[in-house]
């Protein structure tokens, strides 16, 4: 009976060990397969849910909407939100999502579909994993570097964003590949040929200037202080040629960069840099403020499935390395550490902004898991159990917050358990109660890996867009193209969110109840969004000019400002036909 009952772990044992020497004699025989495995596994990862998520609020569908009045106006330079000018971010991501929309509509998609504006965050996150295993695979190694990839790709954070049309993946994208160009001039032997490494470094700084503005500068800054401070000595700094390198970033931000400084009168650098970068350094901005601390307490989270594995393996990569790896742990260090401190102290606070520090956690952990135990000292060797003790922690944490919360949130929107909420359940529970048996992290890795591809693919693809009760715009648009009245002008009242627009057009009127009462007045036939309790009112308001037909009601949840929302769908048709004259 013993035997029976251990059969399937012994045969996972079995599978899992035969993955790991397929795996690593095809890395160390040809790097092209390493490259195929890891796109594969961003493919599994990312692609769920990437058209059938609706448009998220609000910063997604801000972006959207601003690139999808880009497209229709072809304005390249100014960027803008309805009338209003969007000047808190360079163009670099809206160029991107323009040009996947643009080739998207070649073959008939709609503007309104979301997976073109999603690409790019698609392929930055993609490009992120690629570039961290074939910038680092020659200073930590082939294995090493392969795991650490792993790692990123499967990481919650970076896969949320993965199917975001935000700035952030792609922004990790460029910052990695600045990163790796700093560390092949920094940790590779002075033979080795800088001038890659320094392109690297400079046109990824270049790009993710143009994508996010001052994050990868500051970084950049922070990690050559550090290992300049450690070494005594700026000769890094000498290496990477400031003159003339630093013209390739200038060349890529500055024609757009003087077009909209002239076009807005100097505001773009006064609402980017000014209102939106120093004040979240100097308060939480938009209730996003976070006491110091924060991020080490969520962090481990935002890892899951990696964390168990991921934050000790990093501790041990940095307690064990060899001499020969000192160099890339010290570099590693100054990614991370200065700018985390920093992070900290900032008052303004979201799960992302840490995105570009998982990168070093990442490859640590790659070397911790190759390097034999080398501690001695006992104060370390008791040290050394926290990180396993948190990571595993937060990986149980996080899986049964997974397989209770997934289960109440169907129930909350539709009643009942879904199929998909059962499946994601299952799958987490199985996490905690058979994964944490796995011993070698090798196999751990692997179980990451396919854990990750089957809650995350269920999570984007099945459940969260069967999420009625948290899609307001959504649900609208539906009721307005069931009833074919799409073309007709629609103003709303009191649910104003970015969503709203994107999904019903940049004309859309975001108003208050007076301001529906002009919208009915001025156009023949037109819809009217307003809260259910106000249509008696607006009925009777109307009633000497139009009839007012109630189209649907929505009923549900708005996320974004945290309270429940009640809606109706009108119709107003003018009674007097002389109006239109």
């Amino acid at each position: 009976m013993l035997t029976e009952a251990n059969e399937p772990a012994i045969q996972m044992k079995i599978l899992f060990q035969k993955i790991h020497n397929w795996i690593r004699v095809k890395i160390q025989a040809n790097d092209i397969t390493a490259t195929l495995i890891l796109v594969l596994l961003c493919l599994f990862l990312y692609l769920p849910g990437i058209s059938s998520l609706p448009a998220t609020d609000r910063d997604e569908s801000r972006y959207m909407q601003a690139t999808k009045q880009m497209v229709a106006t072809g304005n390249v330079v100014d960027i803008r939100f309805q009338d209003k000018p969007r000047y808190k971010k360079p163009v670099g991501i809206y160029w991107l999502q323009a040009t996947a929309s643009k080739m998207a509509k070649q073959i008939g998609i709609a503007p309104t579909e979301r997976s073109p504006y999603r690409l790019p965050s698609t392929i930055g996150a993609t490009s992120a994993v690629l570039l961290l295993y074939l910038g680092f695979r020659k200073i930590v190694g082939n294995l090493q570097s392969f795991c650490a990839a792993v790692l990123l790709a499967c990481s919650l954070l970076i896969v949320v964003e993965a199917h975001l049309a935000k700035t952030d993946a792609m922004q990790l994208a460029a910052i990695v590949a600045m990163q790796a160009g700093l560390a092949q001039i920094y940790c590779m032997p002075k033979d080795h040929k800088l001038l890659r490494a320094r392109i690297f470094f400079w046109l990824g700084l270049g790009v993710a200037l143009l994508i996010k503005g001052p994050v990868a500068p500051v970084l950049a800054s922070l990690t050559l202080a550090w290992i300049c401070w450690k070494d005594r000595s700026i000769s890094t700094l000498v290496k990477i040629q400031p003159w003339p390198w630093l013209l390739l970033p200038l060349i890529l931000i500055s024609p757009w960069l003087f077009s909209i400084q002239a076009l807005s009168d100097g505001q773009f650098v006064q609402d980017s840099i000014h209102q939106d970068f120093f004040s979240k350094i100097v308060s939480g901005q938009e209730s996003h403020g976070a006491p110091p601390g924060t991020y080490l307490l969520i962090t481990p989270f935002l890892l899951w499935p990696a964390s168990w594995l991921l934050l000790p393996k990093a501790w041990a990569g940095l307690r064990r390395s060899s001499e020969a790896l000192s160099r890339t742990t010290q570099f590693l260090c100054g990614w991370l550490l200065p700018a985390w401190i920093i992070f900290e102290l900032v008052p303004t606070k979201l799960p992302h902004y840490v995105l570009p520090l998982i990168p070093p956690l990442c490859l640590l952990a790659g070397i911790g898991i190759f390097q034999p135990d080398r501690l001695q000292d006992g104060s370390l060797l008791r040290l050394s159990k926290w990180p396993q003790r948190i990571g595993m922690f937060a990986w149980i944490a996080s899986g049964l917050a997974l397989a209770i919360g997934i289960p109440l949130l169907s129930i909350w929107a539709s009643g009942s358990v879904t199929v998909a909420a059962l499946l994601i359940a299952l799958t987490c529970i199985f996490s905690v109660l058979a994964l944490g048996k796995i011993k070698t992290p090798k196999r751990q890795l692997y179980a990451s890996a396919l854990s990750a591809v089957v809650v995350f693919g269920l999570i984007f693809e099945a459940f969260l867009p069967n999420l009625n009760n948290v899609w307001p715009a959504e649900k609208i648009k539906s009721i307005i193209d069931s009833n074919n009245f799409g073309a007709l002008p629609v103003a709303a009242a009191s649910y104003h969110e970015p969503s709203l627009v994107f999904n019903l057009g940049t004309d859309t009127t975001l108003t208050d109840l007076h301001g529906i009462m002009q919208h009915a007045a001025k156009h023949p036939t037109s819809i009217l969004i307003i809260e259910s309790k106000d249509v008696d009112k607006t009925r009777e308001q109307l009633s000497s000019i139009s009839n007012v037909f109630i189209l649907g009601t929505y009923s549900g949840y708005n996320y974004s400002k945290g309270k429940p929302i009640n809606l109706s769908v009108l119709k107003s048709d003018w009674i007097k036909t002389d109006k239109s004259k």
